[in-house]
């Protein structure tokens, strides 16, 4: 009778890096539901040579699975053939091993002996794990629960969404250190830029958390100009804009430890498109709430009005802007959003997803950059293209293949690639155009005529 053997792990998963997304959010996701017992090379010791660690995961598991690929084959792969032959022979009959073919690649002679699983084909991907639930005498897992979208679509970001927004807080910060130098801000950008997302998400969660400012909290108040911008902005401030000594200290007292009022005047050139009247008494008042007397000394906080103001506003309203009362403060104190670069776009579509636990496929994350990067405008279809992509998510990984509808042409004539986003924008035509009325009457792109996001 012999001594059956205790393992550790069920199995221990080896792949390169750059299939590691489909590793983590696709085949740990199903393994792990069906009980399996998995072993990867994220749990390698710190400080250990590698080929160690790979021996002792081998030794200490029930099977090895090898996640194929070319990027794994460039990998070093040679050495760890090796170190299995040394451990189980030459005969790789005898080797505890399942290759799995995840991309097309020809298998070395070693291993184009054994019985492989074929992943390379997306609808591939639920025979494989319910063969290798077989093999680890595992029932196969069932579907999966898909998590709640992180991404926003054709909407801005609020602040109650500052937790999955990414790639601008190095704005965020510089927004930040000048209203500490000066209680006056415009942040200008193209239309779709992410103006308010970034005071929204970025700016206004930033200065609840910064001591710069002093002790006490901030009151938070918006303000779009609309038809009638005085009467807005009394509502805002729920008083008489004309009367800002007695309107400020009694709207901060109506919030416990607010000792700061924050005015966000958001679509500023409403003012120019939309206000019947009270345009130039509006400013003025803007005026008179940015240059009140500022304390941060706790025994004087109710005689000061304490009041930051900051406007978003599109940039081709220059123009109307420059010969306005508040001109001087804006040439003086004015923060142009650019639209976001590479590392910024790979950190607003990466990073959301990963606080939702979901890997997406490196190609995809590239695809969408290139198309998006340094374009005006974009961002808002590339969060569309990300929603309308979430719904093809398998388990927690969303892979490149996926990204059009089957049948759906991926080139524009002539063989040229057509652009996610654009592809996007053509099933977002008919979008109910928010706030169509603020806009000039012009030609435009789809990027530049998508739905004012700020």
């Amino acid at each position: 009778m012999t001594d059956r053997v205790e393992f550790a792990h069920d199995l221990f998963i080896s792949c390169a890096e750059a299939d590691r997304a489909w590793v983590e959010g696709y085949l740990l996701d199903a393994l792990t539901q069906a009980g399996v017992r998995c072993h990867t090379e994220a749990a390698f010791a710190l400080g250990v040579p590698r080929l160690l660690e790979f021996e002792r995961a081998v030794q200490e598991s029930r099977r090895t699975l090898l996640v194929l690929s070319p990027a794994y084959l460039a990998e070093g792969f040679t050495q760890l053939t090796d170190l299995l032959a040394q451990s189980y022979g030459l005969e790789t009959a005898t080797w505890p091993v399942i290759p799995l073919i995840l991309r097309p690649v020809e298998l070395p002679p070693r291993l184009a002996l054994l019985t492989a699983l074929d992943a390379t084909d997306p609808a591939d991907w639920p025979p494989a794990i319910a063969r290798l639930c077989v093999e680890l005498q595992r029932a196969a897992p069932g579907p999966a629960p898909r998590p709640s979208c992180p991404y926003p679509g054709m909407v801005p970001f609020g602040e109650e969404d500052s937790e999955r927004f990414f790639g601008r807080e190095r704005e965020a910060q510089e927004l930040l250190e000048r209203l500490r130098l000066h209680p006056f801000l415009a942040v200008i950008g193209p239309s779709s830029s992410g103006k308010s997302s970034l005071v929204f998400a970025g700016l206004i969660p930033a200065l609840r958390r910064s001591g710069l400012f002093g002790p006490g909290g901030w009151l938070v108040r918006t303000v779009r100009p609309g038809e009638a911008p005085l009467a807005a902005l009394a509502a805002a401030l729920g008083g008489d804009p004309a009367n800002l000594a007695e309107t400020v200290p009694a709207l901060l007292a109506t919030q416990p430890d607010a000792r700061r009022l924050l005015l966000v005047v958001d679509q500023f050139e409403e003012l120019f498109t939309l206000a019947r009247a009270d345009v130039e008494p509006f400013q003025r008042a803007l005026l008179r709430l940015a240059e009140s007397p500022k304390s941060t000394d706790q025994e004087t906080d109710k005689r000061m009005i304490n009041c930051w103001v900051v406007l978003t506003v599109r940039a081709d309203f220059y123009p109307d802007l420059m010969v306005t009362p508040l001109w001087p403060e804006l040439q003086a104190h004015r923060a142009e959003v650019l639209p976001l670069d590479k590392d910024g776009l790979r950190q607003a579509i990466v990073r959301p997803a990963e606080k939702a636990g979901v890997f997406i496929e490196s190609a995809l994350v590239e695809r969408l950059v290139a198309d998006a990067a340094g374009e005006p405008g974009v961002l808002p279809l590339v969060q569309e293209a990300l929603v309308l992509l979430w719904e093809r998510l398998e388990r927690r990984f969303l892979p490149l293949s996926w990204c059009r509808p089957a049948g759906r042409p991926s080139r524009q004539p002539g063989g040229k690639r057509k652009p996610l986003a654009s592809e996007s924008w053509n099933r977002l035509r008919h979008w109910p155009r928010r706030n169509a009325s603020v806009r000039k009457s012009k030609p435009c792109s789809p990027g530049a005529c998508a739905p004012a996001l700020g």
